[in-house]
């Protein structure tokens, strides 16, 4: 029933935006682009309609668009000081009039850089209501040979990044990284590819070359208000090329260390009709960091027992795969209206065999996944209709600690592994207007979301959970923006999610930016924020260790021998020690206050400073004994004989020690339980400092600097709340752009750090990460370039844990036509 009350809502939402899209069709339409004389667009202009008061800001590729009643109009672009203007633009009822325009004006990039994510809406850098980081197209484009994805933002302010494998990353905001951290929901046009078991990324599985990004934006703080679970740190937007705007074909080949072989391509153009295709696929096929752990480590020392720190787990069988294979393909139809309008309809398909992950129960491998999604997606200047699928489908997936997760009663029939077939639902419909002039600006929206996560392998035996689990989220949205004076903005947004899974959760935000001089402003910001346990905390039910034999531990020793025949009869001679969900968690929250300054000096210093102080609640721990109420103490029964009780208690105390607490009775049979509670406050408190100066047209330095501290408030016994984060790191870095070469060196430094995540405790050495990348164009089409990460081949870990790292140094070859 409920499920069919949520289609209803979202047909009714359907048809409501049809209707306003009617009428809407009854208006006359402007739209066009400013751009340089070389053809790159100009964002952060701002665009009247004269005769109506109409306003709108140019996007990060010059374009702008308006509705108008039927009539002759002019129009006005203005940035800065710099002005045009175009006369007798005529507009008809249900057509468009384009007006593309070039000027020479000279502004700095640091002028024009505009931001959508902070409001959902297009804005100046300068005036978002949140602290937001750009990536230059030429960083995304420098790290495209790489195949790594999230190397886009390694060097962003306030970004605690760590690297384990080549696709293992995990990065966060302002402390408290993990390993599967999720804390920053991602987004790829509009598209969450998050895996649903675990709710993190797999790098892996972009569909899509890297230098197909047209931009990426990430906001630093909490997002729920807008974005909802697990925006909890903040957002990193991505958006691809629109195929109209970048026809023609690229490929791009690269190899080098690790034995790297990789090969991008795409495809853009039109075939009539307003109709637009791109086409993209890939292959790469490498080595990787990761080592097998069953014998020896890479560094630190083999862990002697179970629960031992400062050491690395000793896996139970070594890696089932040393290379790493990737295939992907991809296909956009982009269909483009008379109004103005866009539909999208889009899909891809990639296969991943070979990648390792640090998880909470030591390291899984993956062996065979599939990654298949659509798209489709509606657009006009005031609504956008959205919808996506997006599915894993992996099979055999290796848990290298404990050689766990495959079906006892299977033979030779390849079920063995952990399996997960899961699936992604959502749509999505949002709706933007100004009003009184644009001197306040409205959005809001609805979403829909289904989840359906299975872990059977093909005989029905669930290999990472009891049963199959679902989820069903319904949402709703809005932000309004008001200009109270000509300096003072005012923002308010909130959001409420209701889901099958949690609680319904409320999360506002507010926020004032004052403009106190042009291109300078301050700005204060209030956010509420939440992240909800993933479906391995809910309903994990996995081995986390070989069955211990304790009755065989008794016989060793003559004292315990007599109790050898109790302890088989009670079911210690085949213990299970097992790490299982908690059902009942509740959602991780946080509140955080923010004050930020932004301004251009010159310009050519572009310059932010952002303080925050943050309190944090409810923190899912990692696998800990005894947290789990579900799961009391084993208690010796009182059936047995007085004397082969107290010797049985007394036996269990001395053998199990420390994991006493842990010992429990899972299906009438004794096992040592490992499972997951809510527990612990932390406030948190820090600032970052960024800076991008453009020295001269070709030359840009950046430099930037984070600050992080917390204090503990409470915790649960046993479980380590550290934040996997330094409490100071710095960026800095120097580039040329020109005309022929794009250049940059890069220097990243991370203070020594002590790290807790799962299985894996210790620290994380100081260390410094050199980064080369440079591609220099021969013509229109031909090219070359490098890239080198740690070029100085400081060999280092980043999370204890993880893959010892060296240098890997790519060469590569593009061909434009």
């Amino acid at each position: 029933m409920a499920h069919r009350r949520s289609v209803r809502s979202l047909f009714l939402a359907f048809c409501l935006t049809l209707l306003a899209t009617s009428v809407y069709a009854q208006q006359g339409f402007i739209t066009g682009r400013i751009t340089r004389a070389n053809g790159s667009g100009i964002g952060g202009v701002i665009a009247q309609v004269v005769e109506l008061s109409k306003v709108e800001l140019t996007d990060s590729n010059g374009n702008f668009r308006f509705d108008v009643p039927p009539g002759t109009y002019s129009l006005s672009f203005i940035a800065g000081e710099q002005a045009a203007n175009e006369s007798n633009v005529t507009v008809t009822a249900g057509n468009t009039t384009r007006v593309d325009k070039q000027v020479d004006w000279n502004l700095s990039v640091a002028e024009t850089i505009t931001v959508y994510s902070a409001s959902r809406r297009t804005e100046r850098v300068v005036e978002a209501p949140a602290a937001v980081t750009v990536i230059a197209p030429e960083d995304i484009e420098a790290v495209a040979a790489s195949g790594q994805a999230s190397r886009i933002i390694e060097s962003a302010p306030g970004v605690d990044y760590t690297q384990s494998g080549l696709y293992d990353s995990n990065f966060n905001a302002r402390g408290f990284n993990s390993s599967l951290n999720r804390r920053i929901l991602t987004l790829i046009d509009g598209r969450d590819p998050a895996i649903a078991f675990l709710g993190s990324q797999e790098w892996a599985a972009l569909s899509i070359p890297i230098d197909e990004f047209a931009s990426v934006e990430l906001i630093r703080g909490p997002g729920s208000a807008l974005y909802g679970a697990n925006a909890f740190s903040g957002v990193l937007n991505m958006t691809t090329k629109q195929p109209r705007l970048t026809p023609g074909g690229r490929v791009l080949i690269s190899a080098g260390d690790l034995n790297t072989k990789r090969g991008d391509v795409r495809h853009a153009g039109g075939f009539g009709g307003e109709w637009y295709y791109r086409v993209t696929g890939g292959y790469q096929h490498s080595d990787d960091y990761t080592r097998s752990r069953n014998v020896v480590g890479e560094y630190s020392t083999l862990c002697a027992a179970s629960g031992q720190i400062d050491c690395l787990p000793r896996e139970a069988v070594p890696l089932a795969l040393v290379e790493d294979e990737i295939q992907f393909a991809g296909l956009r139809l982009d269909k483009h209206f008379a109004n103005t309008s866009v539909l999208t309809l889009e899909g891809g398909y990639a296969t991943i065999e070979g990648p390792t992950f640090q998880t909470g129960i030591g390291r899984v491998q993956v062996t065979d996944v599939e990654r298949p999604w659509t798209r489709v997606n509606f657009n006009t200047q005031h609504w956008n209709v959205g919808a996506y699928y997006d599915a894993r489908i992996a099979d055999r997936q290796v848990a290298l600690a404990s050689g766990s997760g495959f079906n006892p009663n299977a033979t030779a029939n390849g079920t063995r592994g952990l399996w997960e077939d899961s699936n992604n639902i959502h749509a999505e419909v949002q709706t933007n207007w100004g009003l009184f002039n644009n001197r306040a600006r409205v959005i809001g929206g609805v979403a829909w979301h289904k989840q359906e996560v299975s872990t059977a392998d093909p005989t029905g035996f669930e290999t990472l959970m009891a049963d199959s689990h679902d989820e069903t989220q319904k949402s709703a949205f809005g932000q309004i923006e008001f200009d109270a004076t000509k300096n003072l903005k005012l923002v308010g947004a909130a959001r409420w999610d209701d889901s099958t899974l949690h609680d319904p959760e409320f999360s506002p935000r507010g926020a004032l930016v004052y403009t106190f001089a042009q291109n300078h402003n301050v700005r204060y910001g209030y956010s509420q924020a939440f992240q909800r346990p993933n479906y391995s905390e809910l309903f994990l039910r996995v081995p986390a260790g070989a069955p211990v034999n304790l009755a065989a531990a008794a016989g060793a020793n003559p004292a315990s021998a007599p109790l050898v025949p109790a302890l088989t009869a009670l079911g210690f001679n085949q213990m299970q020690v097992l790490a299982l969900g908690n059902g009942n968690l509740e959602v991780e929250k946080v509140k955080s206050h923010e004050l930020g300054y932004s301004g251009i000096f010159g310009g050519k210093l572009f310059l932010t400073v952002d303080l925050y102080k943050s309190n944090l609640t409810n923190f899912v721990t990692d696998l800990l004994p005894g947290v789990n109420p579900a799961f009391p103490t084993y208690v010796v029964p009182n059936t047995l004989p007085g004397p082969v009780q107290a010797g049985l208690t007394n036996f269990l105390a001395a053998a199990l020690q420390t994991r006493r607490v842990g010992l429990t009775t899972v299906n009438g049979a004794p096992a040592l339980v490992l499972s997951y509670a809510n527990s612990g406050e932390v406030d948190t408190q820090g600032g970052e400092i960024a800076i991008n100066y453009y020295l001269t047209n070709n030359v840009v330095l950046d430099f930037n600097y984070s600050k992080f501290d917390f204090t503990v408030k409470s915790s649960q016994g046993g479980d380590q709340l550290l934040p996997n984060a330094p409490e100071n790191k710095y960026n800095a870095g120097i580039a040329w752009r020109g005309t022929k070469l794009d250049a940059k060196l890069s220097y990243r430094w991370v203070e020594e750090f002590r790290w807790a995540a799962g299985v894996f405790v210790g620290n994380v050495p100081e260390y410094d990460v050199v980064n080369i990348a440079a591609n220099w164009r021969f013509n229109d089409t031909f090219g070359v370039g490098v890239d080198v990460s740690n070029a100085t081949d400081n060999e280092h870990w980043e999370s204890f844990g993880g893959d010892l790292l060296e240098r890997r140094a790519l060469g590569y070859v593009s061909i434009n036509w």
